[in-house]
C-alpha cells in the first residue's frame, strides 16, 4: 500500500522487488491514480520461472480521510500450466485481452506478430465481445471462442485449430463408436449367457427326452439340474416321470416274457401231435403190410427221436441235438418211403455250440416229404444244410420235388403274419415261435420254382443263440 505521494505504507514478506522499488514508474500505480473509480489488471509478467500479474485499486484507509493506492501481485503460473495443457490443434492458443484490447496473456508468443500481419479483419476480437466466430491466421482456420471474466474486464479468446478440432471430433466420435459397439457386445455376452442359463438345462432335458422317442430310457440314469426354479421343479417332475415309466415298462415286460413263454409251450405243444399223428400212421401202414421188421425199426427210430423232442421238458436245444432229431426223423421216413427220395445233412460243426427252439427243422422236412416230392418217383432228394456269417445261423432244407406257385407261395407268406390265414401247421409254427424267441430279426425265406424244387432258408441271429435263455423267456 502506497500513499499518494509514492510512500510505502505497508505490504507482506511475499511482494516482489518490481513493486517495491521504482514504483513511481510502475504503470499499474500510475493508472490507478489516474482512474481511481477502475480496477486496474496489468499484464502478465514472467520473472524467476514464476507468471504474476498486479491488482491495482484507489482506495481510502485511515477512516476514509486519507488515499492510497493497493497494489495485489497474483500468481498466475497454476493458470498458465493449465493453459499450456490444453490441447488445441496446431498453433492453438489462448489469447486474454484487457478491457483496451491489448495483450495480458497469450500461450503464442507470435500471437501479436500475427495479429498485425495477418490480413483478416484484426477488429475481430473487438467486435466480439461474447461467443464464438472463425478467423484466419497466417492460412489457418480457427474457430474463436470469447468469453469475458467479470469485474476484471478482461476477454479470454480460445483459438482453436478447425483441422484439429474436425479430427478431434471424428476421434471422438469414433471413441464413442467403439464404446458403444463394446457396450453393444458385453450387453450381447451378458444376454447369451442368460439365455444359455435358462436354455442349456431345457437343451439337457430335451436330449433326455429323445431318449424316450429312440427308446434309450431303460439305461437313463436320473439328471440333476441347476437353473430357475421353474426348471428344476421341471427335471424332478421329468426324473419321477421316467421312474414311473422305468417301473411300467419292468413290469410291462415281465407280463410280455410271461405271455411269449406260454405262447412259445403252447406252439411247441402244438407241433408233437401233428408229427406223433403222422408218424403213427406210417407205423400202422407198414403193420398192415406185414412189414414187421420196418415198423420194429421206425419204433426204434420214434423212441429216439421222441427222448429229443422231450428234452425234458425244454423247448431249447443245442443245435446237434435238432440235428439228430431231424435225422430220426428223415430216418423214419427213409423206412416208410424206402427209395423214393434219398437225404443228405451237411451242417457246420462249428454250429454244435448254438441253441436253438427244438422242432424247427422237423416240420419243414415233413412239408417237403409230404407236398414237396412225388411219391411214385424215385429220385426225390432233400439236402438240409447249415453255415454261419457274421450275424446269423443259416439253416436251409432243399427239395427238388414240384415247388410252389407265385400265388401259393404269397399266400403262405402272408400266412407269417395274418394268424387268420392257415396254410400248414409246420411252417407258419416254425416261423411263429422264432419270432417270438428269437425276435424280428429272425425269419424265414422261401426260394421255390416250379417242377425244380423248393429251398427253404431260416435266419437265426447268432447272438441270442450262444446261450440257453429259455429261462428268461
Amino acid at each position: 500500500l502506497y500513499d499518494l505521494d509514492v510512500y510505502y505504507i505497508v505490504g507482506n514478506s511475499s511482494i516482489s522487488n518490481d513493486l517495491k522499488e521504482n514504483i513511481s514508474e510502475n504503470e499499474s500505480f500510475k493508472e490507478a491514480l489516474n482512474e481511481p473509480m477502475l480496477n486496474i489488471f496489468s499484464g502478465v509478467g514472467f520473472a524467476n520461472n514464476t507468471y504474476t500479474f498486479t491488482l491495482s485499486r484507489y482506495v481510502n484507509y485511515n477512516r476514509e480521510a486519507s488515499h492510497a493506492i493497493a497494489l495485489i501481485e497474483f500468481d498466475f503460473t497454476e493458470i498458465v500450466r493449465t493453459i499450456s495443457q490444453t490441447d488445441l490443434g496446431k498453433n492453438g492458443h489462448i489469447v486474454i485481452f484487457d478491457r483496451n484490447y491489448n495483450i495480458v496473456y497469450s500461450s503464442n508468443d507470435n500471437f501479436e506478430n500475427l495479429l498485425n500481419n495477418s490480413n483478416t479483419d484484426k477488429k475481430v476480437t473487438e467486435q466480439l465481445i461474447l461467443g464464438n466466430s472463425e478467423v484466419n491466421f497466417d492460412n489457418t482456420s480457427f474457430n474463436l471462442y470469447i468469453s469475458t471474466i467479470a469485474n476484471t474486464g478482461w476477454k479470454v479468446s480460445v483459438f482453436v485449430n478447425n483441422s484439429s478440432l474436425q479430427a478431434a471430433l471424428i476421434k471422438f466420435v469414433l471413441i464413442v463408436s467403439l464404446i458403444t459397439l463394446a457396450l453393444a457386445v458385453i450387453y450381447i455376452l451378458i444376454v447369451i449367457l442368460i439365455v444359455k442359463q435358462v436354455t442349456n438345462p431345457l437343451s439337457q432335458l430335451q436330449v433326455e427326452m429323445d431318449k424316450i422317442k429312440d427308446l434309450d430310457y431303460l439305461t437313463r440314469k436320473n439328471t440333476y439340474l441347476s437353473g430357475s426354479k421353474e426348471i428344476v421343479q421341471l427335471n424332478s417332475t421329468f426324473n419321477d416321470m421316467m421312474v414311473r415309466i422305468r417301473d411300467l415298462t419292468s413290469k410291462l415286460v415281465d407280463e410280455r416274457d410271461a405271455q411269449r413263454k406260454s405262447e412259445l409251450k403252447a406252439l411247441q405243444n402244438q407241433i408233437n401231435p401233428h408229427f406223433l399223428y403222422n408218424t403213427l400212421d406210417s407205423i400202422i401202414f407198414m403193420i398192415e403190410k406185414n412189414e414187421n421188421e420196418k415198423a420194429e425199426q421206425m419204433i426204434v427210430a420214434l423212441s429216439k427221436f421222441f427222448r429229443i423232442s422231450i428234452s425234458r421238458g425244454k423247448n431249447i436245444i443245442p443245435l446237434k441235438d435238432e440235428i439228430e432229431h431231424v435225422n430220426n426223423y428223415l430216418l423214419i421216413q427213409k423206412i416208410r418211403f424206402g427209395d423214393q427220395f434219398s437225404y443228405s445233412i451237411n451242417v457246420e460243426e462249428t454250429l454244435y455250440k448254438y441253441y436253438v427252439i427244438k422242432l424247427i427243422l422237423q416240420p419243414i422236412v415233413e412239408n417237403a416229404i409230404e407236398h414237396g416230392l412225388d411219391e411214385y418217383s424215385n429220385d426225390g432228394k432233400i439236402e438240409i444244410d447249415g453255415k454261419e456269417d457274421e450275424e446269423f445261423i443259416i439253416l436251409s432244407i432243399k427239395d427238388n420235388g414240384f415247388g410252389i406257385s407265385e400265388e401259393k407261395l404269397k399266400e403262405i407268406e402272408d400266412s407269417f403274419h395274418d394268424k387268420n390265414i392257415h396254410k400248414g401247421v409246420g411252417l407258419q409254427n416254425v416261423y411263429q415261435r422264432i419270432k417270438i424267441y428269437y425276435g424280428e430279426k429272425a425269419d424265414i425265406k422261401i426260394n421255390s420254382v416250379i417242377d425244380e424244387g423248393t429251398t427253404i432258408f431260416i435266419y437265426i441271429p447268432k447272438r441270442k443263440a450262444l446261450n440257453n435263455d429259455e429261462d428268461k423267456v
